[in-house]
């Protein structure tokens, strides 16, 4: 059967494509043809629980999909969040070593490390391979040389042991489909007068416009803290929308 003119030009077209895409495919640097390759196989192996269920009596919410990442650096979360208060409040200091946990894109990670200096060191933790490929995106623009990303796993953030003055949770504690291996890896990975700063959305406030499964109250902060051996050490009250709470480890008995 003979194709009209139209027809073949359609095919010649699709076969070009085709051929241009296959070209930039063997352009990419080894290491990034890698990634491209694997990436399917790690997002189905990381993707996140679709029934998480629950702890401590509290619903534990769905995580974030990578594909909605626009949401965690849109402009008016300054605005929502006071996120330049919440760092500023802290205690950042050059030469620290602290961990953004659940650190999606960056938006928390790379003023972190301007903060820590190129003495300090961020460690980034995020389950999503994506997140992680985007924010090596914006390492690599921005050169920046103190921030080390890790592809963490659902029950263990592969955090070096005793490395962390800091392990910041902003908005990511309440979806860990499990919070208890979660803590016990990120207590070891304390120093021994480290804290774990989670900011959670104000369950007790209804005017924050955030779904109750996205929420926690400070009394069950409290629990959850408690029951997994951590104890309250200081906290900020000053942000529009979230609890700030800092927790450490109890004083070792001799």
């Amino acid at each position: 059967m003979r194709l009209a003119a139209c027809e073949t030009e359609g095919l010649n077209r699709v076969y070009d494509r085709s051929r241009e895409a296959f070209a930039f495919v063997l352009s990419m640097p080894t290491r990034l043809l890698l990634a491209f390759l694997l990436l399917p196989g790690l997002a189905l192996c990381q993707q996140p629980s679709s029934t998480p269920g629950e702890y401590q009596g509290r619903v534990i919410a769905q995580t974030m999909h990578w594909q909605g990442a626009a949401w965690l650096v849109r402009h008016k979360r300054e605005r929502e969040e006071a996120t330049t208060t919440m760092r500023a409040n802290l205690g950042l200091k050059p030469g620290m070593a602290v961990c953004d946990m659940g650190s999606g894109n960056g938006y928390h990670t790379l003023p972190m490390a301007e903060a820590v200096g190129d003495t300090g060191k961020v460690y980034a933790v995020d389950v999503q391979p994506e997140m992680i490929l985007m924010l090596n995106e914006r390492i690599a623009e921005k050169g920046v040389k103190n921030i080390v990303p890790i592809v963490g796993a659902l029950d263990d953030p592969k955090l070096p042991e005793r490395s962390c003055d800091m392990i910041l949770l902003v908005d990511v504690y309440h979806e860990f489909s499990q919070p208890e291996a979660m803590l016990t890896a990120m207590k070891k990975a304390l120093k021994p007068n480290g804290v774990i700063v989670l900011v959670e959305f104000r369950a007790e406030d209804d005017s924050v416009p955030i779904k109750p499964e996205h929420k926690m109250s400070k009394a069950q902060i409290l629990k959850e803290m408690e029951v997994n051996g951590l104890k309250l050490v200081r906290e900020f009250e000053g942000l529009p929308w979230q609890h700030m709470m800092f927790f450490g480890l109890p004083p070792q008995k001799l």
